[in-house]
């Protein structure tokens, strides 16, 4: 891990196919200039060379990050998890402050730690609490669905990072008949819940079975409403693009 706090650096994930293509990369690079503004990282003027990531066989993630001097990096790593059931386990969030919290800087120990701590308990995903809420996972976002059929999602300011992927589920969800709000992601909310769904670039879609031991709702509507409009998401040109500087 980067030695010398938040501002040593900024990153994002991506998901890449394999030919190298980065799927929604507008999204993921705005948002990476957002948190570079906020932790005063300066970005190189061109953007870094991810095309050469994939490896003609698979989809990969490809972490890409910018330290505090400005020097791309793009390290690329196996999926481990992706639409599958999971177990979870509540960790306590580490907090820095305002302009810090929900950005992807360079002091990301605690979200590593985190999700060690749910794999030493023989869990999948650790989910991040402050002050007695859920405000984010250890590599995803939290949705939970209520017995209304309304999906609720931490607010940003709660602390956790605005996902890619959440803020796509939350713009098409709707149009299904599942509203989405932003509010508390409290005890009550969770245990009463129908069902609880982590989502981000690299876990894909997965249904969160148990939390600290408890079973949680039975229905199934949310997953499989967020699942089908990714896969059909990935399956669009315009979801893809090839990322590199614009003299290579």
């Amino acid at each position: 891990m980067a030695p010398n706090g938040p501002r040593s650096e900024v990153f994002t994930t991506v998901l890449i196919n394999q030919k190298g293509m980065v799927a929604d990369w507008a999204l993921h690079f705005a948002r990476m200039k957002d948190h570079a503004k906020r932790l005063r990282i300066d970005l190189p003027d061109q953007e870094p060379l991810i095309g050469d990531a994939g490896n003609g066989r698979s989809w990969q993630l490809a972490r890409v990050s910018c330290a505090g001097d400005g020097r791309w990096s793009v390290q690329t790593r196996d999926i481990r998890i992706r639409n599958e059931a999971v177990d979870a386990v509540s960790v306590e969030a580490k907090r820095w402050n305002k302009r810090t919290n929900g950005t992807k800087h360079g002091e990301w120990a605690s979200y590593i730690t985190a999700r060690e701590t749910a794999e030493a308990r023989g869990c999948d995903v650790a989910l991040l609490v402050h002050e007695h809420a859920i405000i984010d996972a250890d590599r995803a976002t939290p949705l939970v669905m209520d017995e209304d059929g309304t999906v609720w999602m931490a607010q940003v300011d709660d602390g956790g990072v605005d996902g890619i992927t959440a803020g796509l589920l939350a713009s098409h969800l709707p149009s299904l008949g599942l509203p989405v709000v932003k509010g508390k992601l409290n005890e009550r909310t969770v245990a009463r819940c129908a069902e609880m769904v982590v989502v981000g670039t690299g876990m894909g879609v997965c249904r969160v079975e148990t939390l600290d031991g408890v079973t949680l709702g039975s229905s199934t509507a949310l997953s499989s409403a967020c699942q089908q409009f990714l896969s059909q998401h990935f399956t669009e040109e315009t979801t893809w693009s090839t990322v590199g500087p614009s003299d290579v």
